[in-house]
């Protein structure tokens, strides 16, 4: 079975294309921004392509999100197509029902990058192929060394400074999924998902709080709260459809992330 990931060389992509080797599919990963995979048979195609800094690159942003999929969709061959949202597009809504409709601000810069992800799922639907999909993702973490995301930050801080500087209150929440569960769900919604839009995420937030114990009990680090933190709270995501369809019973954060700690520590003493 072939499958084509396209952002191979980003933090999810790189992962679903260990997973599906791991499987022992045949997986193809082109830099579609250099080649030119218009003739070919691409399979099932995992779209993992994007940019998060939206405020300093938005034009790769929205090339990213919705121009190359665009041409992708109108001169490829392939047998089924997911698309990699973000469950962002809820921003500034209680409920996080995939049906539910979205609410986003165009004069808001910083919803340049959840407009652009809108964007990229209106053209995905504007098919009528049961067979192009669309998962919203939550926080994916896993170990990201080299990410500027908060978890991986403040991960690096306490392992190596030993003090956790937050620029975000302890009372800030956020939902958390591990990169391990996300493959294997992506894998399963690719194959035999019955819907068009899933929310990948746990289902329940972790506190800025919760985070920082555990990590004091790591590492034994210490925490500045700095003056200007703000609280950035988000809904809780709603799986139902992923509990209905495929059982999907993701791992809580707090559970595995010394697993990431330990592996960071592995990774700097062989760096």
């Amino acid at each position: 079975m072939k499958f084509t990931v396209l952002g191979s060389n980003g933090f999810i992509g790189k992962n679903m294309v260990d997973y599906l080797l791991e499987l022992g599919m045949d997986v193809y990963s082109p830099d579609i921004r250099k080649e030119d995979i218009s003739k070919k048979d691409l399979g099932h195609v995992i779209y993992a392509l994007g940019e998060l800094n939206s405020q300093k690159n938005p034009l790769n942003v929205v090339e990213s999100h919705v121009c190359i999929l665009n041409k992708l969709l109108q001169n490829s061959n392939f047998e089924s197509l997911l698309y990699c949202s973000a469950t962002r597009v809820y921003s500034g809504l209680q409920s996080t029902h995939e049906n539910n409709i979205l609410n986003l601000n165009p004069t808001d810069l910083g919803n340049l990058y959840p407009i652009s992800k809108v964007m990229g799922e209106s053209i995905c639907l504007s098919f009528d192929n049961p067979k192009i999909r669309i998962a919203r993702l939550s926080n994916v973490s896993g170990f990201n060394h080299a990410s500027n995301l908060f978890l991986p930050s403040i991960i690096r801080e306490a392992v190596d400074k030993k003090i956790i500087k937050l620029h975000t209150k302890l009372e800030s929440e956020k939902d958390y999924v591990h990169i391990d569960d996300v493959v294997q769900v992506l894998f399963d919604i690719v194959l035999s998902g019955k819907n068009r839009i899933y929310n990948v995420a746990k289902g329940e937030n972790t506190t800025n709080r919760d985070i920082i114990t555990k990590l004091q009990e790591i590492t034994s680090c210490k925490i500045e709260i700095l003056p200007n933190a703000k609280n950035y709270s988000f809904s809780k995501i709603n799986i139902a459809r992923l509990v209905n369809e495929f059982n999907f019973n993701p791992k809580s954060l707090l559970d595995y992330i010394e697993d990431i700690v330990t592996s960071y520590k592995n990774f700097n003493s062989k760096n």
